[in-house]
């Protein structure tokens, strides 16, 4: 069994699985307390399925780009349990589990080009793009902040587009063992999130004065 989490939007899932059956998303509802409801999720989780923490294989855990808070919180979870369990740890931009759920739910055949576009606020967009096929996931264009407005974007070609709201721990569980999915964090003790950008009150604090 692996553990699935996806803080990095604001509606932070759970999943518990593997790769080829990975189960149901279990939504977390108040991201604003994530910190105190996560634990009690994961927990919640295992006794549903009738496992213990003990059963776990590894974490898979969203790596971001997205939410600064979120994904601190994430990450602190996925690393300390691995290091109390012993398990593995991997890791995956967030937006690959949504291109993945969204092609999967669009009902179109494969391959198919996804746009994933996270709202970054300040007129940006965390954006990338994928190309899900049966054998695995191509990445067409890397994670990284872009503008609203960039006249370049392949959906104006017909191209899926996925947002926050396909954002899935589930979607990413199935991801792992698969071209261009998760990747094992060799020193998840010195690992950390990608964040994207600095969070609003460290580019305050860095601003001159």
């Amino acid at each position: 069994m692996i553990l699935a989490l996806d803080t990095a939007t604001d509606v932070p899932s759970l999943a518990l699985g593997t790769a080829e059956a990975p189960g149901e998303d279990l939504w977390i509802p108040d991201r604003r307390d994530l910190s105190r409801h996560i634990e009690r999720a994961v927990a919640g989780l295992l006794a549903a399925r009738g496992v213990g923490s003990r059963d776990l294989a590894g974490v898979c855990v969203a790596d971001g780009p997205g939410s600064f808070t979120g994904l601190r919180i994430g990450a602190a979870f996925a690393k300390g349990l691995c290091r109390a369990l012993g398990v593995p740890l991997w890791s995956a931009p967030s937006l690959v589990g949504a291109a993945l759920r969204a092609a999967r739910r669009s009902g179109a055949g494969l391959p198919r080009d996804v746009v994933v576009r996270y709202d970054a606020l300040r007129g940006e967009w965390y954006r990338a793009v994928y190309r899900i096929s049966a054998s695995g996931i191509l990445v067409l264009a890397p994670p990284g902040l872009s503008p609203v407005n960039r006249d370049d974007d392949p959906s104006a070609s017909g191209a899926l587009v996925a947002t926050e709201r396909d954002a899935s721990a589930a979607a990413l569980l199935s991801c792992v063992g698969r071209p261009g999915g998760p990747v094992a964090v060799e020193s998840p003790g010195a690992w950390e999130p990608v964040y994207g950008r600095l969070a609003a009150a460290e580019v305050k604090r860095l601003a001159p004065s």
